[in-house]
């Protein structure tokens, strides 16, 4: 099947990007078997975060829906998305991801990120559907770019377009509520790592009931936003073994990348004997 590369004439702002990105992938939709690659200049600077990383009240942040990372960006970094309507796993995705990611910068990403002096890159992964979505930023050249994506991709079909990103959807990346997940402090965490990805939950105790949790970290999850939903479950209930179990059996049904699923377990059963200790 072909490959369709759009290529952006001019720059845009980190948040019109994604905004763009999302309306390639409304219209993938109609288009299985088919992959569309999105490229274009960044026209502003600030920092890129993964969609579970720790809001940092740092400003210019942009959380991606993607996970992943955190990545500084500046002026005429380059926006890359790869959106492919098939059926694969997430690690699939991640393979891919990481190929493109060393063929454009010359080495091996470490924890979603390049370790080249010379060339910086993050990369996210995640599947909405059955469209798996890469999103990449990287201070390359454009033509290093277009070699490494010839490389990897079948009959790359090369468009120069003027991206014209929706102007609602351009401003929702920039709400508050978007942006500044996990920027709260809660009393009890537990922390687990694997090769420089991690996962962190925190939760705050109101007598013997959980009033706030939360899940944070660099890593790459199937559904997006289910990781989220899954622990914030745990909201406003009691502190009781049975619905920590079920919380682990929902996370054993989430694909997982870069972190293992053994790591988030490890981590909701260490909270959970956190929180048995502290109750009133």
């Amino acid at each position: 099947m072909p490959t369709k590369l759009f290529i952006n004439e001019k720059g845009l702002k980190f948040n019109e990007s994604q905004a763009f990105n999302e309306e390639l992938i409304g219209n993938l939709f109609k288009e299985p078997g088919l992959t569309y690659i999105f490229l274009t200049h960044l026209k502003n600077e600030g920092s890129s975060i993964g969609l579970y990383y720790k809001y940092e009240n740092k400003e210019n942040t942009y959380r991606r829906i993607t996970g992943g990372p955190k990545i500084d960006f500046y002026e005429n970094y380059e926006y890359m998305s790869i959106l492919t309507n098939k059926v694969e796993t997430l690690k699939k995705v991640n393979e891919r991801a990481k190929s493109i990611s060393k063929c454009i910068t010359g080495t091996e990403t470490y924890a979603g990120l390049s370790l080249s002096r010379d060339k910086k890159l993050a990369y996210g992964i995640t599947k909405i559907g059955n469209i798996s979505v890469i999103e990449i930023i990287v201070n390359d050249n454009l033509n290093d770019i277009k070699n490494c994506l010839k490389n990897n991709f079948n009959n790359l079909n090369e468009e120069l377009i003027n991206a014209m990103p929706d102007k609602y959807s351009s401003e929702s990346y920039l709400k508050k509520s978007w942006i500044n997940y996990g920027h709260n402090e809660y009393e009890f965490n537990s922390l687990s790592n694997n090769e420089g990805f991690y996962v962190n939950l925190s939760a705050k105790l109101l007598e013997n009931y959980i009033e706030k949790i939360l899940i944070t970290g660099n890593f790459y999850a199937s559904p997006p936003m289910e990781p989220l939903n899954s622990i914030l479950v745990l909201e406003g209930i009691p502190v009781n073994e049975v619905y920590f179990y079920g919380i682990k059996a929902r996370f054993k049904k989430i694909e997982i990348e870069g972190i293992k699923t053994e790591n988030i377990l490890t981590s909701i059963d260490d909270l959970y004997n956190k929180l048995v200790k502290n109750i009133k």
